[in-house]
């Protein structure tokens, strides 16, 4: 049973507390970079039962304080049925900024970006460019220190992003196309460099046949979805998105992709009805998905 009622005294309302709500076999740690000396909150969590030889499937995961929870319940829930999800065991790393916003958007820039955006006029409230300076810590930092640590395969990894992450992701897969098995760029921001980002592309990928992507958008990302348009200003995210053209972009890259990587190595979906926002729910269920499936290909 709930427990009772809080009681009224005079008009104050007394709360009983209840204990905190934690997620089983995760646990959460702060890390300095050495390549930058920032902190980073780091979070792990392992599937149940013995790893397989190789040590375990993992998938990196960006902003891990809003998404690290979701793709750990994804893969619990999932993992259930393998054979009506497509989702199998893997370990879920989220590595997040040392802040309490749900996303640290003056830290992503800093971190997420090669460099200023190219058609937008800066931010006044902190660096960018800081990305070669993340990556290394993420490849050669904090990934091999947590291989030593834990019973987790190199060869089988996924690194996950949406939104400013997702175009970290891809730039990223220019720069260390070997890093990652699977590579998932949800709503990527491409706008930010869209043509600095495909010429990095086109010097790496068409030189190697080891990385598989998965990219998507939602439907709505080019336009305002229905629920948004009876909001004040809307017209102002409408000049804003037709200046980016997140699906535009998209469209594009992903076109270029599968005639770098080939077909089977390169997937991207348009969501129905989905928007910048909610697009990242379907994004995580069919990212794991797809790197099952290409864990599995080995």
């Amino acid at each position: 049973m709930l427990a009772r009622q809080p009681a009224n005294h005079g008009g104050r309302r007394t709360v009983t507390a209840w204990p905190p709500v934690e997620l089983p076999a995760s646990q959460l740690r702060r890390v300095r970079a050495a390549a930058n000396g920032a902190d980073y909150r780091v979070s792990l969590w392992l599937p149940d039962g013995p790893p397989p030889a190789n040590g375990f499937p993992a998938i990196y995961v960006l902003d891990a304080g809003a998404l690290f929870a979701t793709f750990v319940e994804a893969i619990r829930r999932g993992n259930r049925r393998v054979d009506a999800t497509g989702v199998a065991p893997m370990a879920v790393i989220g590595i997040g900024h040392d802040a309490d916003e749900l996303f640290a958007n003056r830290l992503r820039r800093r971190d997420y970006t090669w460099g200023p955006a190219a058609q937008e006029a800066p931010p006044d409230d902190g660096p960018v460019g800081g990305g070669p300076a993340f990556l290394h810590f993420l490849v050669d930092e904090l990934a091999p220190a947590l291989r030593q640590e834990l019973p987790l395969d190199g060869t089988r990894q996924t690194l996950f992003g949406h939104s400013l992450a997702g175009q970290f992701v891809l730039q990223a897969l220019a720069a260390r196309p070997e890093a990652f098995r699977t590579w998932a760029a949800i709503s990527p921001s491409i706008w930010w460099d869209a043509a600095g980002l495909k010429a990095r592309l086109a010097t790496t990928l068409p030189s190697t046949r080891t990385p598989n992507v998965f990219m998507a958008v939602g439907e709505w990302e080019g336009a305002v979805p229905p629920w948004q348009r009876a909001h004040p200003g809307h017209d102002l995210l409408v000049a804003r998105r037709a200046q980016r053209d997140m699906v535009g972009h998209a469209q594009a890259l992903a076109q270029d992709m599968a005639a770098w990587l080939g077909p089977d190595r390169a997937a991207f979906r348009i969501f129905e009805d989905e928007d910048h926002a909610s697009v990242v729910m379907v994004g995580c269920q069919r990212t794991l998905r797809f790197a099952t499936a290409r864990n599995q290909a080995m």
